[in-house]
């Protein structure tokens, strides 16, 4: 700004010089060519008096032009020439009388026609009889009415070119000088006057790049100070403003960060204004500068776009379930109001939608269902049958001492039936509960597994099954509850050996690799068929419900396994193939 102020106040102060050093050039010019007119003009009326004197003593075409014409050139130091009526040259300064009648008539020259008129005529041009720049002036030469000729005087401009020249010099030289003095007192003025501004300009940049509340420090009593005041005025207000809005944006982010639900507001174009991490975690958006662009771009979900166009479109808020299929599969409840404006309220400006994922929920609600279902079943399949046999003794079975034994055995073995699916519901609930997963005591796998091979070795030897372990050496211990860690393994074992036929093979492997203790259960046994091993882990599922009762399961077992291995932080994995057998995986982590 400083360098174009200065250009600006240079070129107009040169303008201004060159202006006034034209003007006194011009007129001084004009009134020297009108001065030498004037005097010319005289001169060839004092010159025409003598040739009417001369004329009255001898006739006009006896007087000796050429000596007359010489002898007032030296006299008024101008050219003269005497032109006749009829445009011939009768007498020159500049011309002897003998080349007279070489010259071309001079009838046509503009101030010889004028002065022909009666009339003084004036011309500036070149002559091609002397090639020099003249003025002319021709005046009539009148003998009573009657105009015999013209006395025409011709002055060089030469002169006038060197005034004009010494004139052009000096104003140069004025303007130069000018111009340097108001160049330095201007660049000092230009810069007392940008000085503020420029620093008015740095703070604006410091302000721009986040120093919010920077102040400018200048002292003037001008307009630039109050331009001064108002700036650190308007920086303070912007502080302010800025503190502010950052505090209640930082309130906000904070709120929608903590928020378990996903949130987020469209406007009546779809476009979105908010968004939560939630919400972008739920919908797998990993472009983090997602404001402005269209729900559809962000979400690619019709169906969540179907909703906001009816909420948009019928005005239709409130509370409502979907089920969308991407990213991945949920079940979404979806609580909806307009966005109203503080200051009009009547104005609808866009959508917001706080959503719950209630996927787990209805899963949860649908396996409690069936839980509740499964386990009425189990507990009323024996409570029928025990039932039904103590109708049967009441009603005169008691008597007969064979059929009474026989039915005391049945109700003996629902009994224990019952017994047992009690008690793997409280153990599978103490679980749950994290009642059990709490303790931290030193396993010994290598000690487990011997305590639960006196157990299992009488279960498999009835049938015929052969039972081997296999341990690395040096297993390092692992912590936590001993008694769910010997149950787990115990009912891995005892699965395997009611599933596989007499003559079959069970195998308990265990080993160390990296940070984990792996555990495995092999088996030779009727496997399991490829589409229900999804599902083995959950509670009373059976792969075949006649054959599972039949050999006494609970249906609870593998449930209380897979809540056994997650108290250890671990993971459990299955490998199978109909007909051919079955492989448990179990992998626990190291924790010193």
């Amino acid at each position: 700004m400083q360098k174009k102020i200065f250009i600006t106040y240079t070129i107009l102060i040169l303008i201004g010089i060159i202006l006034t050093g034209l003007l006194p050039l011009n007129f001084v010019r004009t009134s020297y060519v009108k001065n030498i007119e004037n005097k010319l003009t005289t001169n060839a009326n004092l010159i025409n008096q003598f040739v009417k004197e001369k004329a009255e003593e001898i006739s006009f075409e006896h007087i000796d032009f050429s000596q007359y014409a010489n002898e007032y050139a030296e006299q008024i130091d101008a050219r003269v020439t005497f032109i006749n009526k009829m445009g011939k040259v009768i007498g020159d300064s500049e011309i002897g009388q003998k080349r007279l009648s070489e010259i071309e008539s001079h009838l046509y020259r503009p101030e010889v026609k004028k002065a022909l008129k009666g009339e003084v005529g004036k011309s500036k041009r070149w002559s091609t009889t002397t090639e020099m720049d003249y003025i002319y002036i021709a005046v009539p030469i009148k003998i009573g009415d009657e105009i015999y000729g013209v006395t025409r005087l011709a002055f060089p401009l030469t002169e006038m070119k060197k005034l004009n020249y010494k004139l052009f010099e000096n104003t140069l030289v004025a303007a130069f000088c000018g111009l340097l003095v108001t160049t330095v007192l201007g660049y000092r003025f230009v810069n007392s006057v940008t000085r503020p501004i420029k620093e008015i300009t740095r703070t604006a940049k410091r302000i721009a790049n986040g120093s919010f509340g920077d102040k400018v420090y200048i002292k003037s009593n001008d307009e630039i100070g109050i331009l001064a005041d108002t700036f650190n005025i308007m920086s303070e207000k912007l502080n302010e403003t800025i503190s502010e809005i950052q505090d209640k944006n930082t309130k906000l982010q904070s709120i929608l960060a903590s928020m378990n639900e996903a949130l987020f507001a469209v406007d009546k174009s779809y476009k979105i204004i908010l968004i939560n991490p939630v919400a972008m975690e739920l919908f797998h958006v990993e472009d983090e500068n997602v404001y402005g662009k269209h729900i559809l771009e962000v979400v690619r979900n019709n169906k969540l776009h179907d909703v906001l166009m009816d909420i948009i479109y019928n005005k239709n808020v409130g509370e409502r379930e979907i089920t969308i299929d991407y990213p991945e599969v949920k079940i979404l409840k979806i609580y909806t109001n307009f966005i109203r404006l503080d200051m009009d309220p009547n104005r609808i400006i866009g959508v917001m939608a706080l959503i719950q994922d209630v996927t787990e929920m209805r899963k949860l609600e649908n396996m409690r269902t069936e839980f509740v279902a499964n386990v009425s079943h189990e507990l009323k399949t024996p409570l029928t049958s025990i039932s039904g046999f103590i109708e049967t003794l009441k009603n005169g079975a008691m008597d007969n001492e064979k059929v009474r034994n026989r039915f005391l055995d049945i109700i003996d073995i629902e009994t224990e039936r019952l017994t047992r699916l009690i008690d793997d519901l409280l153990t599978l609930s103490a679980i749950e509960n994290h009642k059990l997963a709490k303790k931290r005591d030193e396993i010994i796998i290598k000690e487990i597994i011997r305590e639960m091979n006196m157990m299992v070795q009488a279960l498999a030897k009835q049938k015929s099954i052969t039972y081997s372990t296999e341990l690395e050496a040096n297993l390092p211990p692992i912590y936590g509850n001993r008694d769910l860690f010997k149950q787990m393994i115990l009912n891995l074992v005892e699965n395997a050996i009611k599933y596989t036929p007499k003559n079959g093979q069970v195998k308990v492997l265990s080993y160390k690799r990296y940070d984990h203790i792996f555990i495995v259960v092999k088996d030779t046994g009727i496997g399991i068929p490829k589409e229900h091993i999804p599902r083995l882990f959950e509670r009373f599922y059976r792969v075949d419900k006649a054959r599972s009762r039949k050999v006494g399961g609970t249906g609870l077992g593998l449930a209380i396994v897979k809540h056994i291995v997650f108290s250890f932080d671990g993971d459990i994995k299955v490998n199978s193939k109909l007909g051919k057998g079955s492989e448990f995986i179990v992998k626990i982590p190291i924790i010193e």
